[in-house]
């Protein structure tokens, strides 16, 4: 079953959520807007493990960074901003707006890292 709320009162706006969800929609408006351009857009700005055999570049780390704002289609956006909107605004009411987006941040890293760990020749974006 998708969730489509919660019941869990929060006591302060959730400004750090609102802007992750508003910035993860305006990233894909550009990707989508990009038209025949879009795959030059995905190589330039995904994550794509392959570019790391060669080392670590500022390029690649930004990578890292750049691709948690990527979705690869409408559903894909629409489900995690679902999520976002639905559990973030707790976890932000919880943690405080800036541990929320250090939180944020880290796991998308980290999903970052275990993905070029376990498919390091890979040259697909993701």
């Amino acid at each position: 079953m998708i969730p489509i709320r919660d019941q869990i009162p929060t006591r302060r706006v959730p400004v750090v959520t609102y802007l992750l969800i508003a910035l993860n929609i305006i990233v894909f408006i550009f990707q989508y807007l990009a038209g025949p351009n879009q795959e030059a857009l995905v190589y330039q700005f995904a994550l794509i493990p392959a570019n790391f055999q060669n080392g670590i570049t500022i390029t690649n780390i930004m990578d890292i960074f750049t691709s948690m704002f990527m979705h690869g289609g409408w559903a894909h956006l629409g489900g995690n901003m679902l999520y976002l909107w639905i559990f973030g605004d707790n976890v932000e009411d919880s943690m405080g707006s800036v541990k929320f987006l250090l939180f944020y941040l880290a796991g998308g890293f980290i999903a970052s890292v275990t993905h070029i760990l376990s498919n390091p020749g890979s040259s697909v974006p993701t």
